[in-house]
């Protein structure tokens, strides 16, 4: 009887989860340098950053002709975001032979959303970089979200 109870509620926590349309993933340090990129493994992940100086840089492999948008929400402070691309046989993320596609700043205070629509020419990585305005006022630590989708 125990045991049937359990696998009915095993059934239906997993029943839950898939129910589940957000799942969101949290920054882990250290991602301060384009080496040390955390990936995009869901829609939407979430960062903190301390607005005078912190970089928190995520990658993500797009593909060729698929239509995505990414935006930059939820800001507390004044943070930008940056993309780079870096074709898939890169061996390095060199900062030096990258191109930028763009660097948002958004409204005088700098807390509404941010985004930008990207089609790749070639299957690619494509990294983004948050990072604050690099002024020193405003709350010590700033929170995020980073998310993007395909259409």
């Amino acid at each position: 009887m125990k045991g049937s109870i359990r696998i009915l509620l095993l059934l239906v926590f997993i029943a839950l989860l898939a129910g589940c349309e957000d799942f969101y993933i949290s920054e882990t340090e250290p991602n301060d340098s384009f080496e040390t990129a955390n990936p995009i493994v869901a829609t939407t992940v979430k960062g903190s950053i301390s607005v005078a100086g912190d970089k928190d840089y995520w990658k993500i492999r797009v593909n060729q002709g698929e239509r995505y948008y990414f935006k930059l929400s939820g800001l507390e402070d004044d943070l930008q975001l940056a993309n780079y691309p870096f074709s898939l046989s890169n061996t390095t993320w060199d900062f030096t032979k990258m191109t930028t596609l763009a660097i948002l700043h958004d409204n005088a205070d700098g807390t509404g959303d941010e985004g930008f629509s990207y089609t790749p020419s070639a299957d690619l990585w494509l990294q983004l970089l948050v990072e604050g305005s690099g002024e020193t006022d405003g709350d010590e630590i700033s929170k995020y979200e980073l998310s993007y989708e395909i259409y």
